[in-house]
């Protein structure tokens, strides 16, 4: 037997464009147009409880892997640097600048 875990793809990333997420009580609906390569993907991967139980556990990795990777970014990239100016970039004046605050 197949495990379905071997079976995982995504589809293109231009196909996310026809993403609809909907916020429910238990999280979020994802949907698509049915005459999509979205929605055929998620048609498929909610097709059984083992389908979408993998699913699940996939996308949410993903969601978070993603999410984890943008706030390293924040963290590093915000810290001092030395920009094409010759001016250093510090950490906090950006962050009282984003409150509304001068430097």
């Amino acid at each position: 037997m197949i495990d379905i875990a071997d079976k995982w793809w995504w589809p293109s990333p231009e196909a996310f464009n026809d993403l609809e997420v909907t916020d429910i009580e238990d999280g979020w609906q994802l949907s698509a147009p049915d005459d999509t390569e979205l929605g055929e993907w998620l048609g498929y991967w909610s097709q059984d409880e083992e389908h979408h139980s993998l699913f699940q556990t996939v996308f949410l990795k993903a969601l978070t892997d993603h999410a984890n990777l943008v706030l390293n970014d924040l963290e590093t990239n915000g810290k001092d640097q030395v920009l094409t100016d010759g001016c250093e970039s510090h950490r906090e004046q950006a962050e009282e600048h984003l409150a509304g605050e001068l430097p």
